[in-house]
C-alpha cells in the first residue's frame, strides 16, 4: 500500500490518506511523501470543505490586478492600430504608442501595447528576431549634413509606369523634395534638388547609388554632369558601393512607408495627381507622423532642432580618375565630362591610361607618359601642348 502511495501525485495521496489512514501520523506522513505540514493541512482544510474538488490545482492568478490595462485604453491601443493600417502607415506597438503621445494622450509602455497586440492575436510573436539595438547605425551629425536621393517606380490607374524621385535628410529623416516624372534620369534628379535647395538651403554632401542619373563612375569612370554641377555649388557627391544598399537604406527603408500609403488609396490618374499624392504624403510624414527613428518625434522637429550643415565655401575640384580607353583611328580619345584630345596618329588604335586630375591630364601607354597638360576651361576639344 505504501509502494502505491508512493508513486502517486500529492494531492491525491493526501486524499488516499484523509479516506483510508485516519490513524497514521502526519509527521510522518509528510516525511514519508517529501512534504511541509503546512502544505498538508492547506489541502486537507480544502478537502474538507469542497471534497476532492479542493484537491484540483487552482490558478495562481491575483484577485486583483492594479496594474492591469483597463479595457477603454485597450480597445483604444486596438482602433488606433486599426487606423494606422487604414492609413497606409506603420501600426506596430511603438508607432501606436508615438502617435498617441503626440496627440496628447498618456499610454502604456509599448513593450506593454506590443503583449497587448499579441493576447488580441493581432501579431505574431517573434522571440528569435533581431532586436533593433544589434544594428550598427550611423547618422549625419546635423541637419543638411547629408541628403540622400533615389526614386522608385509606380503605376497610375491606367497602368502606365511613372517615377518619384525624392530627397531625404540623413540627419532627422525628412523629405526635402519630391518629384512626379516618366523617367529617372539628370535632368528629373537635378530638378528635384533645385527644389529642395530653394526650401532648405544646399547640403554639405549628396548620397545616392551608381545610377546613371546621378553619376557615370561606374558607366565610364568619369565625373558626369550632375556630379560636376554638384561640386560646382560645393557639394560633396558621394556614390553609395555596389550591391551594398545599407549605405542608402533611409532612403531605402522610406520606398515601403511611401507604397504602403499608396496602396491605401486610389490610384492617381495622371502625372499631376501623382505629384499630389506624395506631396500629401510628404506633409504628413514630415510634420504630422511620429519616426521611430527621432524617439517620436517628427522629422520636421528634429530637422528644426539643431543648427544646419554647410557645404564648402567654394566650388571643389574633381577628384582623380584613371580610365583606360582605345584611341580613334584619327588618334583622339575621350577623356571624360565630354571632352576630347588628339594625342596623334601615331598612337590610332592604341589602349592609353587617362590619369585626371583638373586641370591636369597625363596619358600613358604601357606606363609610358605619351602627353601631359592642364585642360583649358569652357573648351571641349583639347589641344596637346607643343613640344
Amino acid at each position: 500500500m505504501t509502494e502505491w502511495v508512493k508513486s502517486m501525485d500529492v494531492r491525491i495521496a493526501v486524499a488516499f490518506f484523509l479516506q483510508t489512514s485516519p490513524g497514521i501520523s502526519v509527521s510522518a506522513f509528510c516525511r514519508e511523501h517529501d512534504m511541509s505540514r503546512e502544505t498538508f493541512y492547506a489541502y486537507r482544510r480544502r478537502f474538507h470543505a469542497e471534497g476532492l474538488e479542493g484537491l484540483v490545482p487552482r490558478s495562481r492568478r491575483p484577485q486583483t490586478s492594479p496594474n492591469q490595462v483597463p479595457a477603454a485604453m485597450v480597445q483604444l491601443l486596438v482602433d488606433k492600430r486599426a487606423w494606422l493600417l487604414e492609413q497606409g502607415w506603420d501600426a506596430g506597438a511603438l508607432s501606436v504608442h508615438q502617435w498617441l503621445v503626440q496627440e496628447g494622450i498618456t499610454t502604456p509602455a509599448a513593450r506593454t501595447i506590443h503583449r497587448i497586440f499579441v493576447r488580441a492575436g493581432l501579431i505574431e510573436p517573434q522571440p528569435k528576431k533581431r532586436p533593433r539595438s544589434s544594428w550598427r547605425r550611423f547618422e549625419a551629425d546635423a541637419p543638411n549634413g547629408c541628403w540622400q536621393m533615389d526614386g522608385t517606380k509606380w503605376r497610375l490607374s491606367d497602368g502606365t509606369s511613372v517615377i518619384a524621385v525624392r530627397l531625404i535628410d540623413d540627419h532627422s529623416r525628412k523629405l526635402m523634395a519630391s518629384l512626379a516624372c516618366i523617367s529617372e534620369n539628370s535632368e528629373a534628379a537635378w530638378a528635384c534638388l533645385q527644389v529642395a535647395i530653394t526650401r532648405h538651403g544646399r547640403p554639405a554632401m549628396f548620397l545616392s547609388d551608381g545610377g546613371a542619373a546621378f553619376t557615370l563612375r561606374r558607366i565610364h569612370g568619369s565625373l558626369s554632369e550632375f556630379e560636376a554641377r554638384l561640386r560646382h555649388l560645393g557639394i560633396l557627391p558621394v556614390v553609395s558601393s555596389p550591391s551594398h544598399p545599407q549605405t542608402c537604406g533611409k532612403k531605402e527603408r522610406e520606398w515601403q512607408t511611401l507604397k504602403r500609403w499608396l496602396r491605401a488609396r486610389p490610384a492617381a490618374a495622371d502625372l499631376a495627381a501623382f505629384q499630389s499624392q506624395i506631396d500629401a504624403y510628404d506633409l504628413v510624414f514630415n510634420h504630422q507622423r511620429p519616426h521611430q527613428a527621432n524617439q517620436g518625434r517628427t522629422p520636421d522637429q528634429r530637422y528644426t532642432a539643431s543648427p544646419k550643415a554647410h557645404p564648402a565655401g567654394v566650388p571643389l575640384s574633381p577628384p582623380m580618375t584613371l580610365r583606360n580607353v582605345k584611341t580613334g583611328r584619327d588618334g583622339v580619345i575621350n577623356i571624360g565630362s565630354g571632352q576630347q584630345m588628339s594625342i596623334g596618329t601615331q598612337w590610332a588604335h592604341a589602349r592609353v591610361d587617362i590619369l585626371r586630375e583638373d586641370p591636369a591630364i597625363a596619358v600613358f601607354c604601357d606606363n609610358q607618359l605619351v602627353t601631359f597638360c592642364h585642360l583649358a576651361p569652357g573648351r571641349q576639344y583639347q589641344l596637346q601642348p607643343k613640344r
